[in-house]
């Protein structure tokens, strides 16, 4: 089903360029034919119903983009582990996987002997990726995508962005993280658009001087990427950029400001998605706060969504757990035995995004299992990181909760401050009193950095 979406704007596009790299460029008739290359290395699917899976473990972006299409091609399930496995983890997702192959930077480990007949490839509802997302827990796991939502999500995607043959989508993020997976890869070689791709962690100033040397038309990552991104601009503007796509994590106006300087030209994209809803859900065109919410937007017209009242006071009328369904929400986190687990008989998958509805559009109040008590009171994080940001002199910010002998736990905040900016503490402890008593941070650090996870996103602290 998607191998052959892609064989089919591979014949559309045949001489037009699909992956730019360092190496080199390949057209879309050279991607297909690399593909098919890699996917003699790989076994065929075996009968019976198990998905046949293979781990894709740290490959560079090119090779890893090839090899997803390879296993594509065979009606072969691709999983994705994120560098940094630590081997306990790693063993935990071979236990449950089962792979009938790995393939790494060295050569690829087989399993099980090619059958000698074959399945043909996937039906819309079978497993079709696999994504290893520790999310805030740090336990990886395992999951699950089907064919049709691969389809449904990059299908969105290229409509609501208006990819086509003509755009370089600049990829500077990995491809283990759904931002560079679905929200450029797969859905710019289901459009006819080339792919330049990036090594992730490669300065940013190399990138910058690709932009501009090579006309690349989108830029996409999350906030703090962003930021990082104009700590290094020069200050000439990119008058190629068509389009900036941003989201994942808090997100503030000025912001937005500063890359409408960056990318005079562009338009901007507010993206809002999780992992096991396929993972794009909305998105806006325009940075609009509700409180200390975000407004994200109207999830797409595949979605069935409801909102889940919680038993929690302080937050406001209406807040809850947002509930997912439609063709691209995940089959499941796999469990043992093959199983699934985390989407309800209902085909609802209830997430841990604290929403409310104003007009039928998603405001983004922070996660439902970021959110902590002290001394009986409510906190959520994203409160006190959204009131930090809009301290001039703060460049970015993080929250979470401290031990307190007395309360249980307690507010603490690390911020960035602009470069060459003049504050002190007092000050900022002063703009947080605005905020009730117990929400206001028992510590401010001022820190150069926050600590950035290979994502581009704050590491550990997805809001």
């Amino acid at each position: 089903m998607i191998w052959q979406r892609f064989l089919d704007t591979a014949a559309r596009h045949a001489a037009a360029p699909a992956l730019i790299g360092d190496q080199g460029t390949l057209s879309y008739t050279e991607l297909v034919a690399r593909a098919k290359a890699e996917a003699h290395k790989l076994p065929d699917r075996p009968t019976g119903a198990a998905p046949a899976r293979v781990l894709l473990v740290s490959a560079e972006p090119v090779t890893l983009l090839v090899r997803v299409l390879a296993c594509w091609s065979k009606g072969l399930v691709p999983v994705l582990l994120r560098d940094g496995q630590t081997p306990e983890s790693l063993a935990r997702i071979r236990e449950i996987a089962i792979p009938i192959a790995i393939l790494s930077d060295e050569t690829p480990e087989a399993h099980l002997p090619d059958s000698r007949q074959p399945r043909p490839p996937f039906g819309p509802r079978d497993e079709a990726l696999v994504i290893c997302t520790s999310g805030t827990t740090g336990t990886p796991k395992l999951v699950a995508l089907c064919a049709e939502g691969v389809a449904t999500t990059a299908q969105a995607i290229v409509e609501d962005l208006g990819f086509a043959e003509g755009d370089i989508i600049a990829v500077a993020t990995p491809l283990t993280y759904m931002y560079g997976l679905m929200g450029a890869s797969v859905s710019a070689l289901l459009s006819g658009a080339a792919l330049r791709m990036f090594l992730p962690g490669q300065p940013l100033t190399i990138v910058q001087a690709a932009i501009r040397r090579e006309n690349i038309t989108v830029l996409q990552g999350p906030p703090s990427l962003m930021r990082l991104f104009l700590a290094y601009w020069n200050g000439t503007p990119f008058p190629s950029v068509r389009l900036v796509t941003t989201g994942g994590e808090y997100m503030n106006a000025d912001l937005v400001d500063k890359l409408s300087q960056a990318f005079p030209q562009s338009a901007f994209r507010l993206v809002y998605g999780m992992t096991e809803a396929g993972p794009r859900i909305s998105h806006m065109r325009t940075v609009q706060h509700h409180g200390a919410g975000l407004l994200v937007g109207r999830p797409f017209d595949h979605f069935d969504w409801r909102i889940d009242p919680v038993a929690q006071e302080g937050l406001p009328d209406g807040a809850g757990r947002l509930a997912l369904r439609g063709p691209s929400v995940c089959l499941g986190y796999i469990q043992p035995g093959n199983q699934y687990e985390g989407v309800g008989p209902d085909g609802f998958f209830r997430s841990t995004d604290l929403v409310c509805d104003r007009d039928g559009q998603l405001v983004f109040l922070g996660r439902y299992d970021r959110l902590f008590k002290t001394g009986g009171k409510l906190v959520n994080p994203l409160e006190i990181e959204d009131l930090l940001m809009r301290h001039p002199a703060v460049h970015d910010a993080a929250c979470h909760a401290q031990e307190h002998r007395l309360l249980g736990l307690v507010p603490v905040a690390e911020v960035v401050l602009e470069s060459g900016a003049d504050t002190d503490l007092a000050a900022l402890k002063l703009h947080c009193s605005t905020l009730e008593h117990h929400a206001r941070p028992h510590r401010i650090d001022i820190v150069p950095a926050l600590e950035m996870a290979a994502s581009g996103k704050r590491a550990g602290r997805k809001p």
